[in-house]
């Protein structure tokens, strides 16, 4: 098998037959393919849409979870079962045309790369039709996930994505929400995957409503970005902390020099609380950052162990 597409679908039976046939319009210029499509738990027509289309298309693999796990769950399942030695990532509502798929292979292939993603925030990728606030938060999200991974990527937190089968055999993937795709990448790039941005045009949806829920999504992005760079929770709180503490003690001092100074005034205990608590929290942020960096040790040793086991197989 040359090629695995995997396809989220939540409750998008107006989206399902459309999808895949573009889909597979587009893969049967692929070589040997199959079109992986995870039905999440879906309350709609959706399970039977695809059943019914897979059982006129062998091609394609339906699979399905009882209830609604999270889009990171729906990719987990479907990398299991994927036979390719590329496995490509997508949208089921076609955000994201399926001839970017091609461009994704081709890219992978020409330059000997082990993840190529599709990028709308690089330069030369687009957006069309998109809410303002959506379109916000995704940007500002991207800037603040992208900081904490080790290479400069416009586009962290995007589902168009071709992977290497080996990529995916090399790492521990656990995340069940949209924090999967910057979790893919902080563990990939630590082992010395190599990765690339192509552009592309990012559109609204169509048909459905988005299943983006913009509260969790945003703030499951920022625990990633704090459990990957911890310094950046604990070096600013701790930094302002001992700002407020040392700008009190020249507060003090001014009122020593001139003789105002009152030793029993809370603001003498405030300051000094305020300079210890800020350099416990940045002992604790260092601490925090040499865990981070011990778990891609653990990553590569992973990697080593799943590869001599593949090997011994």
């Amino acid at each position: 098998m040359e090629v695995s597409v995997i396809i989220p679908m939540y409750n998008e039976e107006d989206n399902v037959l459309i999808t895949l046939k573009e889909v597979k319009k587009v893969l049967e210029t692929c070589g040997s393919y199959q079109i992986i499509a995870v039905d999440d738990g879906s309350s709609d027509q959706t399970l039977s849409l695809l059943e019914e289309f897979a059982s006129e298309n062998p091609e394609i693999v339906v699979l399905k979870h009882p209830i609604n796990m999270g889009m990171g769950r729906a990719l987990r399942t479907g990398f299991e079962k994927a036979e390719g030695d590329v496995i490509i990532t997508l949208d089921a509502d076609l955000s994201y045309e399926p001839r970017y798929i091609t461009e994704l292979i081709n890219e992978l292939h020409k330059h000997h790369l082990d993840i190529v993603i599709g990028s709308q925030y690089m330069a030369g990728g687009e957006t069309e039709d998109i809410p303002f606030i959506r379109l916000f938060v995704s940007k500002v999200a991207n800037k603040i996930v992208g900081y904490a991974l080790d290479k400069n990527i416009s586009t962290v937190t995007g589902i168009l994505r071709a992977y290497r089968k080996e990529v995916l055999e090399s790492i521990e993937i656990e995340s069940n929400g949209t924090e999967i795709n910057p979790e893919i990448l902080s563990k990939a790039m630590s082992i010395g995957f190599e990765v690339k941005e192509i552009p592309v045009k990012l559109k609204g949806r169509k048909l459905g409503e988005s299943k983006v829920q913009f509260r969790s999504t945003t703030t499951s992005h920022l625990l990633f970005t704090f459990y990957e760079k911890p310094m950046m929770l604990f070096g600013v709180i701790g930094l302002l902390m001992c700002l407020i503490g040392i700008i009190s003690a020249i507060y003090l001092f001014y009122q020593y020099l001139i003789g105002t100074l009152d030793p029993n005034r809370p603001l003498m205990l405030f300051m000094v609380l305020m300079i210890i608590a800020g350099i416990q929290i940045l002992i604790f942020g260092f601490v925090a950052t040499q865990i981070s960096l011990l778990k891609r040790e653990i990553y590569i040793v992973q990697k080593e162990n799943k590869l001599l086991r593949k090997k011994l197989k």
